[in-house]
C-alpha cells in the first residue's frame, strides 16, 4: 500500500521518484539532443554539416514541401525563389534557370496563405550567403486580405522557420518526427531513399489528369462563376502592407516580382460585384508595392486577356496549364535578362 501525507515520501519511495524523474528529464534531454543532431528535415541548425537534401515523398501526391522547403531554402546553390501556394506552382524553376542563367528554386506551398508565405520568404532571404538575384511571389487573393492570415485547413510548421532555437526544438518534439521522418531521412542519409527534387517543382498536372479534370463536365464548370470567392471591402490590406516591410528590407539589387496569377475570365468577378471590387482595390495596392520600390515589376494576368478565354489553358478557375505557365515564365525571363544586361 503506498504511504499517505507528505510524511510518508521518504526513503524507497522518495528514491523511486527522484530516480524517475531524473531518468524521465534525461530521456527528454537525450532525445532532444539526438533529433538536434540529426535535424530531420535538414534546416542546417545540426552541428554535423550535410549538403542540403531531404528524402522524396513515399507518394508523388503526398508533397510535403511544407517540411522540404527549410532544406531547399537554405540550399546556396539557388539565387532566386519562386514563392506562393499551387496558383503560382505551374512556373517552372529549371525554365527560368534556363533562360535567366539564375538558379531558381521553388518553395511554394500548397494551400498556403500570406503568414506562410511570408515565414519562407524570410527563411529564404535569411539563408542568403548573398543578395538574392531575384524572388517572385505570387499574389493571389488571400494577399487581398485584410490582415496577414494563415490557411484554416493545412497546418503549417512555423517553428521549423522560426529564428528560435527553443521553438525548434519544440517542435521537433513530437511523435510523428521520431516515429515517421527521422527514420525516413536516416534511409536517405544512407543511400536508401532517393533526394526529393532539388528545386522543388512539382508538376500538378498529372494529379489534376487523374481526378477527371479534363472531363467535359469540369470544362463546363469554367463557363460558370468561381465558387472560391473572397472579398475585402475594409479599404485595409494587412497582408499587403507585411509585404512592403519585406520588400522595404531587401538589397536594391535584387529583382522583385509581384504576379497576380491568371484565373480564368468567369472568375473574375462580374462589373460592379464585390468580388471586383475587391480585386481592383487590391490591383492597386499591389501596383503601389511595385511602384514604391525599385527594381520590383507587377506581372498582373488577372485580367480579361485572350489566354484567360481559353479553357484549353486552365484546369480550373484559378489552376492553369504549362501553356500559360511558359508565357508568364517568358515575360518575367526578358524582364530579368534586361536588368543583368551591361549598363542596364
Amino acid at each position: 500500500m503506498a504511504p499517505s501525507g507528505v510524511a510518508g515520501w521518504s526513503g524507497p519511495w522518495r528514491r523511486f521518484a527522484v530516480t524517475f524523474m531524473a531518468t524521465s528529464v534525461a530521456g527528454l534531454v537525450g532525445v532532444a539532443a539526438l533529433l538536434f543532431l540529426i535535424d530531420p528535415f535538414d534546416s542546417g541548425r545540426s552541428p554535423v554539416a550535410r549538403p542540403p537534401g531531404v528524402p522524396a515523398p513515399d507518394v508523388e501526391t503526398s508533397a510535403t514541401s511544407r517540411l522540404e522547403n527549410a532544406s531547399r531554402g537554405r540550399d546556396h546553390a539557388f539565387q532566386a525563389a519562386i514563392i506562393g501556394n499551387s496558383r503560382i506552382q505551374a512556373l517552372e524553376p529549371e525554365n527560368l534557370s534556363d533562360a535567366t542563367g539564375i538558379p531558381f528554386v521553388s518553395l511554394v506551398i500548397q494551400a498556403s496563405r500570406s503568414r506562410e508565405q511570408l515565414a519562407v520568404l524570410d527563411w529564404f532571404i535569411r539563408h542568403r550567403e548573398a543578395p538574392p538575384k531575384a524572388i517572385i511571389i505570387g499574389l493571389d487573393m488571400p494577399w487581398c486580405d485584410d490582415r496577414v492570415s494563415m490557411s484554416p485547413t493545412d497546418p503549417f510548421p512555423f517553428w521549423l522557420y522560426d529564428r528560435s532555437r527553443v521553438a525548434y526544438l519544440e517542435g521537433l518534439l513530437r511523435y510523428s518526427v521520431l516515429a515517421e521522418y527521422v527514420p525516413r531521412y536516416l534511409g536517405y542519409l544512407f543511400g536508401l531513399r532517393d533526394r526529393a527534387r532539388p528545386d522543388g517543382y512539382w508538376d500538378y498536372e498529372p494529379v489534376y489528369k487523374k481526378l477527371g479534370y479534363d472531363s467535359p463536365e469540369r470544362r463546363q464548370k469554367l463557363q460558370g462563376p468561381d465558387a472560391e470567392v473572397e472579398v475585402n471591402l475594409t479599404g485595409r490590406f494587412g497582408a499587403a502592407e507585411a509585404l512592403a516591410e519585406r520588400l522595404a528590407n531587401l538589397p536594391p539589387e535584387t529583382t522583385v516580382f509581384l504576379v497576380r496569377p491568371p484565373v480564368y475570365v468567369t472568375g473574375l468577378g462580374a462589373a460592379g460585384s464585390d468580388q471586383a471590387k475587391t480585386d481592383a482595390a487590391c490591383r492597386a495596392v499591389h501596383a503601389a508595392l511595385a511602384a514604391g520600390r525599385a527594381n520590383t515589376y507587377l506581372i498582373d494576368w488577372r485580367v480579361d486577356r485572350p489566354e484567360t478565354r481559353s479553357p484549353d489553358g486552365f484546369i480550373d478557375h484559378t489552376h492553369y496549364r504549362k501553356s500559360v505557365a511558359r508565357m508568364i515564365e517568358a515575360e518575367i525571363a526578358a524582364i530579368l535578362k534586361k536588368v543583368q544586361a551591361p549598363g542596364s
